[in-house]
């Protein structure tokens, strides 16, 4: 790490030597311009405007422009080519700044009303100001850092783990790096039937094409533990450092093509941390792992225009991630660790053909394949003890996971007259070949960190174990699996659409669609998803821009059947894998074949329920658009979720309500007459959301300011497909506050200018609590699952009743009394202020400016500066423990996952460095 910061410094001061001759860094702006599916407008007229005599420019064979030489302030950014609607944009170009665009041109429909921009009012669905666009300076308010930025942009859609990501209009997982980034888009024309996910859950990722001259960038970022503050839930942390590298580069092929180069690595002195408690009585039981982590990405794109219809794009990528010793929640004790190893390997293929300015078809296919592996490093039994730690073996086991995914994708766009037809469908593959031995080394459950200890000192004492069971001690409950670890799944899924962008007048869009969706593996094999949306622009006309724009829109959104939940069901089907339960265990700590572990063994199955649907959520949105001062946008609206279908797990033949005694664990009474387990996936669930979102951008000449701010309400009675309910059969009883229940969110971000050059990029998170859910730790009724919830304590004398801060709780509820709502318990808020510095030094020699008023500037430019996360060092807690009886309940032992992408740092600041050419 030295070598980097002894490089770094000498960097900045061979820059600052090349300053004093204080001619400005080079100042452009640069782009291509495209129609809607990414093919490259040649002959198109570009004007620059800043108040003086405009400045043309027209886009070469390869749709690109260049304005070298531009002064520092704001412009007017239009573009034009016939059969198309113009682009109207304004854009702040800072000193030294490289500014390139991407600029897509609409099919032009009849009767369109006044030339339209990113920040024009407009009542085409795809100018709905409630979407966030991120781009120039807006996406460098953003981290650099992928998995940092991963976590930015999923705080932005507002959906959590749930965001679904697409590079380029394909299905991904993996962003690349930033600076080959050249747009993101979120909630961007929520309504449209060619995307299957909802507005606010769609991420769209535009790279960079290459450029009509060698051009490259090289960003350098890194971080030291002298320069951060210590993560606040351990008391010791040894140095670390991280390096960060990420770069691309451009050119020319040839008159009409064009190719680039990118890539990133990564090198992260990683630490896991622990925070638990291994006594009832001692203190929190903390310390630091080290678990190093690296990454290599790299790939490149080839671009061809073909005469004036065709445009071929070809683009490879390759990626590999490793961490060693990693300990995968702080709650895990050192001999959980695992080995983990990631490969990625992509290969997209787009072809667009533009006919005419009024039908253009694209072709695009992708192949992915990534082979994924996690090894525990112990491969002993595990030990799960309930509200304190994880010891023992991993319960992982040995995973290898290797998949092949195809995706075929064609879409076409037709205009006639007033109407804009859209269509096309999607057809994706993936082909899962699998190894695990998960569950093969046992696992032991104690109810509490009181019943461990007892057990640990009674064996010592050479007690029995079955003696300790008959006093209530020993373990709950033990599970192991047997069986073939190797399973092969297809899953296959197809979509297809139709929509309708027609003009009803000047000012009026209405945009019916329909989405038909099929995928294999389950018995639902038809489900058809309606869109609407409409737009009016107020006051609007032929002539005249509208003095508002109000939007509505109803739709339904299909979720699909995960491969990794239909590998599970056809793996513990009880044929291929057997899985087996046993209650009160009288062989701890051994592990005995499966043929003896008793007659009180529960065999448990996973299987698909034959009356299983497609999960769905029915969307309805009514907005408004409006600028104020001609500065300001400000969008609102208000949006209604209401999710049918949704997936979980149930054990549909646990014991009847009321027929099974804890103290008796082969006692109960189950529906189907065996005793076994039957996890079926379901899709009975139910989620409804409210929420106000206000999205607004704010310009002046100082300071640019992004953000929006959100208040809702989430209920279900679901957390997900893997989710199992505290009563088997009655799912009313966890419909309360969702897990994912945020009720108020704000975000802002931004640049601003400073004295000598400076530029600061301020990002402000501020998140209300996200509940968590209150806990016994026990399995009160028999259907091997620890998540049966307290009541509401009605005779405080009791042993099993415990005082909180949220309530009087009693772990052993007697009849009549009332359980406590799931997720009753309030987590920390989320306080935290992101803030880069940067400066623009040029270096090289002069250009001379192309625009008027222009001045000379410098043919490269060096950017150094600092990134911080959470500079006002707040402690952001993560989820609350919410096991009753733990000496941790109610605290937070981490940090929080939703702004954190690593845990090391409480503070982290990186040095930056970038150099363009």
């Amino acid at each position: 790490m030295s070598r980097f910061w002894t490089f770094f410094l000498a960097i900045i001061l061979t820059s600052g030597c090349a300053s004093f001759a204080q001619v400005a860094p080079d100042t452009s702006v640069s782009g291509v311009v495209t129609d809607p599916s990414g093919a490259v407008i040649p002959d198109a007229a570009v004007t620059l405007r800043s108040g003086g005599a405009p400045s043309e420019k027209t886009t070469d064979e390869k749709g690109t422009f260049r304005f070298s030489g531009v002064s520092a302030g704001s412009y007017q950014l239009t573009a034009t080519s016939h059969g198309f609607r113009p682009s109207i944009q304004t854009i702040s170009v800072e000193a030294g700044e490289t500014l390139h665009l991407r600029i897509s041109l609409q099919i032009d429909v009849q009767q369109q009303q006044v030339k339209v921009g990113d920040d024009t009012l407009d009542s085409s669905p795809d100018h709905n100001q409630g979407a966030i666009l991120l781009k120039g300076t807006s996406l460098a308010a953003l981290a650099t850092d992928p998995m940092q930025l991963r976590l930015q942009l999923q705080a932005l859609a507002g959906s959590g783990s749930g965001t679904q990501f697409y590079i380029d209009g394909f299905t991904a997982g993996h962003l690349p790096p930033k600076s080959a980034i050249q747009e993101i888009r979120i909630n961007d024309n929520p309504f449209s039937a060619q995307w299957d996910a909802t507005g606010l859950g769609r991420v769209e990722v535009v790279t960079k094409p290459g450029a009509d001259a060698l051009h490259g960038t090289l960003s350098l970022l890194g971080e030291d533990s002298n320069l951060n503050s210590q993560n606040p839930f351990v008391s010791e942390q040894p140095p670390y450092s991280a390096f960060y590298s990420e770069g691309n580069i451009s050119g020319k092929l040839g008159a009409h093509s064009s190719w680039l180069f990118d890539g990133d690595e990564q090198n992260v002195g990683a630490q896991s941390f622990i925070h638990t408690v291994t006594s009832p009585a001692g203190p929190a039981y903390t310390a630091t792992v080290s678990s190093p982590r690296s990454s290599v990405d790299v790939g490149p794109r080839f671009d061809f225009q073909l005469g004036k219809v065709q445009t071929i794009s070809l683009r490879y990528q390759f990626g590999r991630q490793q961490q060693d010793n990693l300990v995968q929640n702080q709650s895990s004790l050192q001999s959980q660790a695992v080995n983990t190893r990631h490969t990625e390997q992509t290969f997209q293929f787009s072809d667009a053909q533009v006919y005419s300015p009024r039908f253009i078809n694209e072709t695009r296919f992708q192949f992915q394949r990534t082979n994924d592996s996690t090894v525990s490093l112990n491969g002993g039994a595990s030990i799960l003890v309930e509200g304190a730690f994880d010891g023992g073996g991993n319960f992982t086991g040995q995973l290898h996971d290797g998949q092949n995914h195809y995706e075929l994708q064609n879409y076409s766009s037709l205009g006639l007259g007033d109407h804009l037809l859209r269509f096309g469908a999607r057809l994706r593959d993936v082909q899962d070949g699998n190894s695990s031995t998960a569950g093969f080394n046992g696992q032991f459950i104690f109810s509490s960190i009181e019943a461990y200890q007892a057990t640990q000192q009674g064996l010592a004492a050479g007690i029995p174990i079955g003696t300790l069971q008959s006093q209530g001690l020993g373990p709950s409950q033990f599970a192991i699996t047997a069986g073939e670890p190797k399973l092969s799944v297809n899953v296959a899924d197809v979509g297809a659409y139709f929509e309708d962008q027609w003009k009803l007048s000047s000012n009026m869009t209405l945009t019916p669609g329909l989405r038909f969706e099929s995928q294999t593996n389950i018995p639902d094999h038809a489900d058809f998803a309606p869109r609407l949306a409409y737009a009016w622009g107020i006051g609007g006309g032929k002539d005249r821009s509208p003095f508002a724009v109000l939007r509505a829109g109803i739709g339904v959104f299909y979720d699909r059947f995960a491969p990794n939940l239909v590998l599970n069901a056809e793996r513990q089907n009880g044929v291929l894998q057997q899985q087996y339960v046993v209650n009160a265990p009288e062989f701890y700590p051994s592990v005995p074949p499966v043929d003896q572990l008793g007659p009180a063994t529960l065999p448990t199955v996973y299987r698909i329920s034959p009356r299983l649907s497609a999960p769905h959520v029915v969307q309805e949105t009514f907005g408004i658009d409006k600028d104020f001062f001609k500065n300001l946008t400000l969008s609102v609206d208000y949006t209604f979720y209401r999710g049918i279908d949704q997936l979980l797990t149930r054990n549909i033949n646990a014991p009847l309500p009321g027929t099974y005694d804890p103290a008796n664990p082969e006692s109960g009474t189950r529906p189907l007459g065996t005793q076994q387990n039957i996890y079926e996936y379901e899709s009975e669930g139910t989620t409804k959301r409210g929420r106000i979102y206000a999205k607004f951008r704010l310009t002046t000449k100082p300071l640019t300011l992004f953000g929006y701010y959100t208040y809702g309400h989430s209920h279900a009675n679901t957390s997900g497909a893997s989710s199992f309910p505290s009563n088997q059969y009655d799912l009313h009883q966890d419909y309360g506050r969702a897990s994912n229940d945020n009720r108020n969110r704000f975000y802002v971000g931004g640049v601003g200018h400073l004295p000598l050059g400076i530029e600061f990029y301020p990002f402000l998170v501020l998140e209300s609590n996200l509940p968590f859910n209150i806990v016994t730790g026990t399995d009160l009724n028999g259907d091997s699952q620890f998540n049966d919830r307290p009541a509401f304590a009605t005779d405080l004398n009791r042993s099993s009743v415990y005082r909180t801060k949220w309530g009087n709780f009693d772990a052993d509820p007697l009849p009549g009394q009332k359980i406590i709502p799931i997720n009753y318990g309030k987590g920390p808020s989320v306080e935290m202020l992101n803030m880069s510095l940067t400066k623009n030094i040029g270096v090289g020699p002069k250009v001379p400016a192309d625009t008027p008023g222009g001045q000379a500037t410098r043919k490269y430019l060096l950017n150094v500066g600092m990134e911080g996360q959470n500079i006002l060092n707040t402690i952001n807690g993560g989820t609350p423990l919410g096991v009753l009886g733990s000496p941790l309940f109610g605290q937070s032992t981490s940090l929080t996952s939703t702004q954190f992408s690593s845990q090391e740092a409480n503070r982290i600041l990186y040095l930056t460095m970038r150099f363009d050419f």
